[in-house]
C-alpha cells in the first residue's frame, strides 16, 4: 500500500507491506494525522512478533496513540501512556514507536522515540540521522521516561520514519541497513526534481526482509 496525501501544509507518503498477505494485516503502524491549531502527528510504531496478538495490540496502540495526539499530549506523554498500557498486560508484549509533534507555523519539530530507529533527515546537504534522544522499547519497564528533541524542519527537507522490515536483512547489521536507506533516499534526491522526490523516494526504497512487517513514512513541509 502506498499514499501521498497533504495534512496540514506538509505532504505525508507512506509505503506499508505486511508479511501475512493472507490475513492483510501486521504489527506496524503509522500516523500522520491534522491536530487541532494546525500542528500534524507523525509517528511509526512496530509491534515485536507475528499473527493475531501482534496485530490486536498494533491496533490498540494506534488507536490510543491517535486519541493521546488529538488531545493535545505531546510525544512522550504519548508514548509514556502506551508503555504503561503494554507493562499492564498479563502477557509480555513488547513495541518500538518514534512520534513526532511538527508545527507549520514555526517549522519545528518535538519528537520522542521508544527503542525505535533514528528519523532520516534528507536535504541538499545530504542524508543523515536526526539526534536520537533517550527511551526504551514500550512495555519493558512502567516507569520509563521518554524525553523530547527539537529541530527546525524546512520547506525541501524530507523526514523518514520506518521500521525495521524496511532496513533489517539477514546478511548485515541494521545499521548497514538504514545507511542502504539512506543510500535509496539520496539517489531519489539527486535524479529526481523537488517536486517528486517524496514519492520517489518511497518507491525507490529497498524492502529489507520479506518475512516481516515493513513500514516507510515520509514527510515534506510544503512552503506557503
Amino acid at each position: 500500500m502506498t499514499t501521498d496525501v497533504a495534512v496540514n501544509g506538509v505532504r505525508v507518503g507512506v509505503r506499508y507491506a505486511v508479511a501475512d498477505t493472507i490475513a492483510g494485516v501486521g504489527g506496524d503502524w503509522f500516523l500522520g494525522i491534522a491536530l487541532p491549531g494546525g500542528d500534524v502527528m507523525l509517528a511509526v510504531g512496530d509491534v515485536m512478533g507475528h499473527g493475531p496478538d501482534a496485530a490486536g495490540t498494533m491496533l490498540q496502540l494506534r488507536a490510543s496513540m491517535t486519541s493521546l495526539a488529538l488531545a493535545g499530549d505531546e510525544p512522550g506523554a504519548i508514548l509514556s501512556a502506551l508503555n504503561r498500557m503494554l507493562c499492564r498486560r498479563r502477557t509480555t508484549m513488547l513495541a518500538t514507536a518514534v512520534c513526532g509533534r511538527f508545527s507549520p507555523a514555526d517549522r519545528m519539530l518535538v519528537w520522542a522515540r521508544a527503542g525505535h530507529l533514528p528519523i532520516l533527515r534528507a536535504n541538499a546537504d545530504g542524508v543523515g540521522p536526526l539526534l536520537q534522544p533517550p527511551g526504551m522499547a514500550l512495555g519493558v519497564e512502567p516507569g520509563a521516561a521518554y524525553p523530547h528533541a527539537t529541530m527546525r524542519i524546512e520547506p525541501g527537507e524530507l523526514l523518514f520514519m520506518y521500521t525495521d522490515g524496511v532496513v533489517e536483512r539477514r546478511d548485515q547489521a541494521i545499521d548497514q541497513g538504514v545507511q542502504g536507506l539512506a543510500d535509496d533516499v539520496r539517489a531519489a534526491m539527486r535524479a529526481w526534481p523537488p517536486d517528486e522526490r517524496l514519492g520517489r523516494a518511497l518507491d525507490g526504497a529497498r524492502r529489507g526482509n520479506p518475512d516481516d512487517d515493513a513500514c516507510l513514512l515520509a514527510a515534506e513541509p510544503v512552503a506557503r
